[in-house]
């Protein structure tokens, strides 16, 4: 019996499990393109907020996965929508992040203040970014002296890449809460709104399991959610860093593929 019989729904993380950078897990798309033609629900769930929701949805579907668009959440579009109930309508906010990022705020209502406007912001709203400076670490500062509230999208400290993982949000993010002394709010995982967004989308599937990457944001998120936790080793853990945590994952197979045999 394939891991899969279990369950009629399935939160499938991004990175480290569906891609790795540029690159696509071998065999991914096909396992995912089979779960889907038999029927399970699925929902993307990603901290990564460097592109909007819509971007990675595309990229699904041109690799061959049918998904529909608001099929995929991401923890900047869970996050503006934390800034936004915060904030208010017409709601000022200093973002840290990519342009896909920025504008993933600003859809959700926000107005993005910079420079001097930014040292009266509601919020300061961090994610990474290659480009992250100084100066965005000055004008965050400031911000939060004066009295915005922090939001990150989330704490992961490393994104996986081919070759080695890179600086991820929590890294970005440590910085600005050290340089201000506030803790931020964040909206992705392991915290519970996205988790509970994205099952609202898949409201008939009753036995839902997480897939991920990471034991601090997918696995412990997912437990707390009270999701069967699976976790694959294609991304940002060992087997030997799985055996350890407590409590372990549910489940812990190679790689995606895993869940059909």
């Amino acid at each position: 019996m394939a891991l899969t019989d279990s369950f009629d729904g399935l939160l499938v993380d991004l990175d480290g499990v569906v891609w790795v950078g540029r690159e696509m897990v071998p065999g991914a798309v096909e396992t995912l393109v089979k779960l889907l033609a038999d029927g399970m629900e699925i929902v993307f769930v990603t901290n990564n907020s460097v592109r909007r929701p819509s971007a990675y949805a595309a990229r699904l579907r041109d690799a061959g996965i049918e998904i529909p668009e608001n099929h995929v959440l991401t923890g900047g579009e869970v996050t503006a929508r934390l800034v936004a109930g915060r904030a208010g309508p017409g709601g000022t906010a200093f973002v840290i992040g990519a342009p896909g990022f920025k504008e993933t705020v600003a859809a959700a209502g926000l107005k993005l203040v910079d420079g001097e406007a930014a040292q009266s912001a509601d919020a300061v709203v961090v994610s990474a970014h290659r480009e992250f400076d100084y100066a965005e670490l000055l004008t965050a500062t400031r911000a939060l002296q004066a009295g915005a509230a922090l939001f990150g999208t989330s704490r992961d400290p490393t994104l996986p890449m081919p070759g080695g993982a890179w600086p991820g949000t929590g890294a970005t993010l440590a910085a600005v809460e050290t340089a201000s002394g506030k803790r931020a709010v964040t909206g992705g995982k392991p915290e519970p709104h996205l988790f509970d967004q994205a099952r609202a989308l898949i409201p008939k599937a009753s036995r839902l399991a997480i897939v991920g990457d990471r034991i601090a944001s997918d696995i412990d998120g997912g437990r707390r959610a009270g999701l069967t936790t699976v976790l694959v080793l294609t991304g940002a853990c060992t087997r030997a860093e799985a055996e350890t945590a407590t409590p372990p994952p549910d489940y812990v197979i190679d790689d995606l593929p895993a869940l059909l045999r």
